[in-house]
């Protein structure tokens, strides 16, 4: 099957300045599963699917195209294929699904627990239009990150603050705070390229820092069921 290259911006909220990763900020062993995530959820109209990995569409369809090689060698994947095809980590992560214009986005969100605060990861997967409904949940890893911090007023709401990616790069910029980078000044791009124990330890550093977070980086979802 075709390999989808998708530029996915996380389009829960329309922000320019959220800060993207080159390496997400959970692990397999840091990652965390919470019931409260999964779920239907609904922001200005917009429904949002929240899928544990192994209750997902995708893991259904995955185990489904697994099946089909089932006792034939030469068609079976092998260890080394299957961890490129589903790292690990995604097995304690969820799928986020939404539709927009006819268009279905896909992604994968990681959470965190550091100094008593959750944080979130988000990871483009697919997107899927009426033109290629066969293609459907096929899997491109890429590498780019985005990152929120996770609240939950209550249990019929959740909360999306995400880093403001203005306030970093200027701090950064300024020398105020450190962290691995490459940036182009005269475009304003900035990716955080620091390893995830070095990103880890950076949030737990500053994550209390309100200033880290804007309402124009904040998005309320509202449960459905």
């Amino acid at each position: 099957m075709k390999k989808l290259f998708v530029v996915l911006i996380i389009s829960l909220v329309v922000m320019q300045s959220c800060v993207t990763s080159l390496q997400p900020l959970a692990t397999y062993n840091t990652a965390i599963v919470d019931d409260r995530l999964a779920g239907t959820w609904n922001s200005d109209g917009q429904d949002y699917e929240v899928q544990k990995f192994f209750d997902s569409d995708l893991f259904k369809y995955i185990k489904k195209e697994m099946d089909k090689y089932k006792g034939n060698a030469d068609k079976e994947l092998s260890e080394k294929e299957m961890e490129d095809f589903a790292p690990m980590l995604y097995f304690k992560s969820y799928v986020i699904k939404y539709t927009k214009d006819k268009t279905e986005y896909v992604m994968f969100g990681s959470m965190v627990k550091l100094n008593g605060q959750f944080f979130i990861n988000f990871a483009p997967i697919d997107i899927n239009t009426d033109k290629n409904k066969e293609q459907a949940s096929e899997i491109t890893w890429l590498a780019t990150h985005t990152i929120a911090r996770v609240q939950f007023p209550n249990p019929n709401s959740l909360k999306l603050d995400f880093i403001d990616g203005g306030f970093l790069y200027d701090q950064v910029k300024g020398g105020r705070m450190k962290i691995k980078n490459e940036r182009d000044d005269l475009y304003d791009t900035f990716l955080i390229t620091a390893s995830t124990d070095e990103l880890q330890q950076f949030i737990q550093k500053y994550g209390n820092d309100d200033r880290f977070f804007t309402k124009e980086n904040s998005v309320t979802l509202i449960r459905k069921s």
